[in-house]
């Protein structure tokens, strides 16, 4: 088990402050006004705050970069990464501040800047398919006389990686991101770092002495990555981490994700290149229709899948219920081998999916999930299926509930689910629930639905609760059995009371009892009617029958 003031240790959880930037961008988008609504403010500001991260990171190595093009249009691109210092490169001599004095052929220009970039980088900005396809907006802000006032105030903008780290970076994209994402829906949301640091605390709380292995390769996977907050904050922990083992030792560390927001995976698909990973491992591509990663077994799985999402039905994307449907008929050589859930949330799928990808001696994951996995189903349903081969799988190891009023989009309830196919062995047969609902702290000022936040102390307490494995006020251990249950159907002998007495007729006279054998209108109607039905005139002869007993009785 690692060392809890160790981990305590990896953090730096001094405050962020990202309101200059994030003001001052958001200023730019002002200049937008008019020829775009606000909601498609995101399309200009989210292209070029990367372009202008981009260009930062590029340039103090970029005269060399130039001087090897010019020399050598045809220099291997990964012996030109090795002169950027990164794993993108810009050969073109503009820059935006240079473009800003030649106002007259700016559109031109800055598409020729733009060309310059390496293929990866392209791809992120200008293609239709995978990318931001912002070569559009240049020609729209060109039309309508807005390009040299949003290329000028970018270049004055800092974002050298030298002075705004990833995660400072992290930040400012996530804020933007929460400013353009405001009327999103409660299940589109992208996960406050606070949440994310106590996802990984409790995911290397245990079990995972063996990463700091010397030459140890480490991979770190999230099927929906967003802005790939959560694989920036797992690479950071381990990397601190790693810092202080023993001097010499080599770490390998790569970071996989799949993201289907355009804006979103362009963002996360930015940093992971500043940070020196490979761009064919963040992938555009619907988790729902394709294993970006087929065959490759990962060491760690975080992520935060979409809430309430259809998956199958006239809700569903296109082409989303027809691939599921395929990959299931494959059974457990596919992801959903267990069943499938209700066709309105793909939660469970991403469950499935997540421990299909766990390497199947050290795999750990931990999703966050909201209460509809924990509880929708009755007995022959998809999802008890699904959880009851988790249960005998024994692949759940705890069950976290987190404070409500997390999120930027939502205020629902939700849960950590700690998977793990490396159990130790006091977690064997048996789940741990932990209540860390009251772990939180108000924040000062809400940011959107986001009023509460953990705290360096909660996930301390948290992470502690979690490793003890003891039982007490906020932590209950049950064995997997107690969990698993069946529907019985109980046969019980129908008991009646019956007797024919004078009280009980007249009681039943009382109330109405009979009214179904006697019914004095209903014969009035049918002696009055002037036609009957073979149906009717039985009644009325039954009534009739009735009526003569019953003054012979009396």
């Amino acid at each position: 088990m690692a060392n809890k003031q160790m981990i305590d240790a990896m953090w730096d959880d001094s405050p962020v402050d990202v309101s200059t930037e994030v003001n001052f961008i958001w200023s730019i988008a002002n200049k937008l006004r008019g020829p775009y609504r606000s909601d498609k403010y995101k399309d200009v500001i989210i292209p070029m705050t990367i372009i202008r991260r981009f260009e930062c990171a590029l340039a103090p190595t970029k005269q060399k970069v130039v001087e090897q093009f010019k020399a050598n249009p045809n220099f291997p691109a990964k012996a030109m990464y090795r002169i950027s210092g990164f794993q993108f490169y810009n050969t073109s001599e503009f820059d935006l501040a240079e473009l800003v004095n030649d106002a007259d052929h700016i559109a031109a220009n800055f598409k020729s800047y733009l060309q310059g970039f390496s293929a990866n980088v392209l791809e992120i900005l200008m293609s239709k398919e995978r990318g931001l396809n912002f070569g559009e907006e240049i020609d729209k802000m060109d039309k309508n006389n807005r390009l040299l006032s949003v290329i000028k105030a970018f270049s004055e903008l800092d974002l050298d990686p030298r002075t705004i780290d990833n995660v400072k970076m992290g930040y400012i994209f996530e804020e933007l991101i929460r400013k353009f994402s405001e009327n999103a829906e409660a299940g589109d949301h992208y996960t406050g770092r606070d949440i994310i640091k106590l996802m990984v605390n409790i995911l290397l709380a245990e079990g995972c002495d063996d990463i700091f292995d010397d030459g140890k390769v480490i991979t770190i996977l999230d099927q929906a990555c967003g802005t790939g907050g959560m694989l920036s904050t797992g690479y950071n922990f381990i990397n601190g981490a790693y810092s202080m083992t023993e001097e010499g030792q080599k770490l390998y560390l790569t970071l996989d994700g799949q993201e289907i927001n355009p804006e979103s995976y362009a963002m996360c698909l930015a940093e992971m290149l500043i940070k020196g990973q490979n761009a064919e491992n963040i992938c555009y591509q619907d988790t729902m229709k394709a294993d970006r990663f087929k065959g490759t077994k990962m060491r760690f799985v975080l992520e935060n899948p979409p809430f309430g999402t259809a998956w199958g039905g006239k809700d569903a994307a296109e082409g989303v219920e027809d691939a599921v449907n395929a990959e299931y008929q494959k059974g457990f050589d596919g992801r959903w081998g267990a069943g499938l859930p209700g066709s309105g949330d793909m939660q469970m799928l991403f469950l499935q999916s997540a421990i299909d990808k766990m390497d199947d001696n050290f795999g750990r994951a931990a999703i966050i999930e909201n209460g509809s996995p924990l509880f929708s189903g009755g007995t022959a349903s998809g999802e008890s299926q699904i959880r009851r081969w988790m249960l005998e799988s024994d692949l759940i190891e705890a069950i976290i509930a987190l404070p409500t009023d997390l999120f930027y989009n939502t205020g629902i309830a939700t849960y950590i689910w700690v998977l793990s196919k490396n159990k130790r062995p006091e977690r064997k047969g048996k789940i741990q629930l932990i209540d860390a609902s009251t772990f939180f702290k108000k924040l000062r000022k809400a940011l959107g639905d986001k009023k509460n936040e953990i705290s360096p102390e909660d996930r301390s307490a948290v992470t502690k609760l979690y490793a003890d494995f003891t039982e007490n006020e906020y932590c209950k251990i049950y064995r997997n059995e107690e969990f698993i249950y069946r529907e019985y159907t109980v046969m019980q002998p129908l008991q009646r009371s019956y007797a024919i007495t004078e009280e009980r007729i007249e009681a039943m006279f009382s109330k109405g009892s009979l009214s179904s054998l006697y019914d004095q209108s209903k014969v009035d109607e049918l002696e009055n009617a002037e036609e009957l039905t073979g149906k009717d005139q039985k009644k009325l002869s039954c009534s009739q029958q009735y009526s003569m007993s019953e003054s012979s009785r009396n």
